[in-house]
C-alpha cells in the first residue's frame, strides 16, 4: 500500500478536521460514541464483579490489593481486546456519516456483522503482548528493587520515596519511543483492518512504515490532542467540583457522572476522527473521498 509523505503541518489540519467530525450526522456519531463509553463501563463493571467474586467480597475484612490486581488481569485483557473492535465500529460510523450514507449508533457493532471483529481483537492481543514486553524492558532498565517499590507505592496510593531507576535516561527514551510507536500501530491498524483486506501482520508492517515516514505530522497531531485533552480535563474537573458543591451528594454526583460520561464520548469522537483523517491523508491523499461503505444500499 502506498504511503503518502505529508508535511508536519498536516497534523494540525487533521486535528481541526477531527474537532468538526460528525457534523453531517451528529445524532449517529455522538450516539455511537456514547454507546462506546457505555460498553466500556459495562466491561469495567464486569471487572469489578469478577474481582469481587474472586476475593469473596462480603466475607468481611479489607480485600488484598495484590489479589485484586490479579483478579482484574483477565478482564482487563478483555478490555484491551474489545477496545480496537469498538474503535473500528466508531470509525465505521464516522466514515459512513461523512460520506452521507445512512448510519445508526448501533452500527458501532458493525465489525461483528462485517466479520472484522476477529482481526481487530487480534490487534488488541498484540497490544497485550507489547504491554507485557514493554513492562519487562522497564523492569530491566529501572531495576527490580525500584520497580517493586514503585508498584507497591502505586498500590498504596503514595509517591515513591527516594531511590532512582538504574538507567533513567534509557528508561525515559524507551518510554517515549514505546508510547509513540505503540499508539501509532494501535490507531493506524484499526482503519487498515476495518476498511481494507490486509491481514493483521501486513497491517502492522504498513502502520510501522507510516509511523516512520510521517512521524512529524503524527507527533504534532498527538501533541495537539494531548494539549486539548489536558485543558478540557481541567475544565471538566472544575465543573465537576462545582456541581458536587452546589448539587449536593446525590444530585451533584449524578450530574458530575453524566458530565464525565458525555466528556468521554467527545474525547473518543475526536480521537477516532483524528485517526481517520490521518489514515486518509497517509494512504489515500488529502483530497481522497471517504472510504467506501461496507453496506449495500439500493436506491430506486
Amino acid at each position: 500500500m502506498q504511503i503518502h509523505k505529508v508535511p508536519a503541518s498536516h497534523g494540525a489540519r487533521w486535528f481541526v478536521q477531527a474537532v468538526n467530525v460528525g457534523a453531517r450526522n451528529p445524532r449517529a456519531v455522538f450516539g455511537a460514541a456514547l454507546l462506546f463509553v457505555a460498553t466500556l463501563y459495562l466491561l469495567m463493571l464486569a471487572t469489578a464483579v469478577v474481582a469481587a467474586m474472586f476475593l469473596g467480597a462480603g466475607a468481611g475484612g479489607e480485600p488484598d490489593k495484590q489479589q485484586l490486581m490479579i483478579a482484574a488481569v483477565p478482564v482487563l485483557a478483555i478490555l484491551l481486546l474489545a477496545f480496537p473492535v469498538l474503535l473500528g465500529g466508531l470509525m465505521h460510523v464516522i466514515a459512513e456519516a461523512e460520506a452521507g450514507r445512512p448510519v445508526r449508533p448501533i452500527d458501532l457493532y458493525a465489525p461483528f456483522r462485517l466479520r472484522k471483529a476477529g482481526a481487530l481483537a487480534g490487534l488488541g492481543g498484540v497490544q497485550v503482548v507489547l504491554t507485557v514486553l514493554g513492562g519487562l524492558v522497564l523492569v530491566a532498565l529501572a531495576g527490580s528493587d525500584f520497580y517493586v517499590e514503585a508498584m507497591r507505592a502505586a498500590l498504596e496510593g503514595r509517591v515513591v520515596a527516594g531511590g532512582e531507576p538504574d538507567h533513567p535516561g534509557l528508561m525515559l527514551l524507551f518510554q517515549v519511543l514505546f508510547n509513540y510507536f505503540g499508539t501509532a500501530l494501535m490507531l493506524l491498524c484499526v482503519p487498515l483492518l476495518m476498511f481494507g483486506d490486509a491481514g493483521l501482520g501486513a497491517a502492522l508492517r504498513t502502520a510501522l512504515r507510516a509511523a516512520l515516514v510521517n512521524a512529524p505530522a503524527y507527533l504534532l497531531l498527538g501533541l495537539l490532542f494531548m494539549a486539548a485533552l489536558f485543558v478540557s480535563a481541567l475544565l471538566v474537573t472544575a465543573v465537576n467540583a462545582l456541581l458536587l458543591a452546589v448539587g449536593g451528594a446525590v444530585l451533584g454526583t449524578l450530574l458530575s457522572g453524566a458530565l464525565s460520561f458525555f466528556y468521554g464520548a467527545v474525547v473518543l469522537m475526536v480521537l477516532v476522527g483524528a485517526t481517520l483523517m490521518a489514515w486518509r491523508g497517509t494512504f489515500q491523499g488529502n483530497d481522497a473521498a471517504p472510504p467506501p461503505g461496507n453496506t449495500l444500499h439500493v436506491e430506486a
